[in-house]
């Protein structure tokens, strides 16, 4: 495949909506969705990414929205990892302000009411 056609099917894939199929693909390896409200000079994705990546997750996908007056960006991050509880307290830690944080249920809901029974029973003896 040439640079060219590369580039055209990059293009396509862009530009066009989610098939059922590609949507349910992306919906399997992303686990947790974090959105950062950045100041447009803060912006700097290899800081955002050496942030996730030195908590031992991946983004699998980002999404950057500029907010009205043009100060400040959205920035939506699709990362891999069930609990993104250590990338959440990077961000607060780095100064950033984190506008909304998502993880699927199942694992870490489990974990954190089985600690919490733990802890009830620890306070009952």
């Amino acid at each position: 495949m040439s640079e060219e056609e590369f580039i055209k099917n990059q293009l396509e894939w862009f530009t066009s909506p989610l098939t059922p199929e590609q949507f349910a693909e992306l919906s399997e390896s992303e686990n947790s969705l974090i959105i950062l409200e950045v100041a447009l000079r803060d912006y700097t994705l290899a800081e955002i990414a050496r942030i996730v990546e030195s908590n031992n997750a991946h983004v699998m996908a980002l999404s950057v929205q500029p907010l009205s007056g043009g100060s400040a960006l959205l920035v939506s991050l699709k990362l891999d990892v069930d609990d993104p509880t250590a990338v959440l307290r990077s961000f607060e830690r780095f100064s950033y302000r984190v506008v909304y944080h998502y993880m699927r249920e199942g694992e870490v809901t489990d974990r954190q009411k089985d600690r919490l029974d733990e802890l009830m029973y620890y306070l009952e003896m």
